[in-house]
């Protein structure tokens, strides 16, 4: 069964300035998780309560919420930089909630699906740079309205995940 993990003591927040510009940014670096659950100290947390990720890292089909985002964000697209090859075969990134956006259902791989995370590189989300996708089903670079309290979520597909080293973001407006 996936195990889900999100930022211990994260909230439901995001910066946005003046105009309501929001660009939100997470590097994960899978082995620093690692070593610092074998520390005593995990930034990790499952349901509220602080847990340290195994020393085989996340397994397959383990879910990371990236972000908490809350109702009235309009996110437009983003991307991910691999820096460092990972060991699971793809990750997905989309969200779990079938009542938190303006779609229906929920969409694991709303804006990214089967993204090869054993190969440096950059992917955007939102399919400009087409051959840089493993996959394409024409839905990357859905804009969503979040209408309630919303996790962007990674999810580690075809094995553990124990070694990327990656730089996410998203960009979009606080809407109200």
């Amino acid at each position: 069964m996936a195990t889900t993990y999100h930022y211990y003591k994260e909230g439901y927040a995001v910066p946005y300035d003046a105009f309501g510009h929001v660009l939100l940014r997470r590097h994960l670096d899978v082995p620093a998780l690692i070593a610092s659950g074998a520390l005593g100290y995990s930034p990790l947390a499952v349901a509220g309560v602080r847990t340290a990720l195994p020393s085989t890292g996340f397994a397959a089909t383990d879910i990371l919420q990236i972000w908490r985002v809350p109702a009235g964000v309009l996110l437009l697209g983003g991307g991910v930089r691999v820096t460092t090859l990972g060991t699971a075969t793809t990750i997905d990134v989309g969200h779990a909630s079938a009542t938190a956006t303006m779609i229906t259902t929920a969409a694991h791989d709303l804006w990214a699906n089967q993204i090869v995370s054993t190969a440096v590189g950059y992917f955007n989300f939102d399919g400009e740079d087409g051959n840089e996708w493993y996959a394409y089903d024409g839905t990357y670079g859905e804009q969503t309205l979040s209408i309630a309290n919303l996790s962007i979520e990674v999810t580690f597909n075809g094995a553990a995940e124990s070694t990327l080293i990656a730089d996410f973001w998203m960009f979009g407006y606080k809407v109200y």
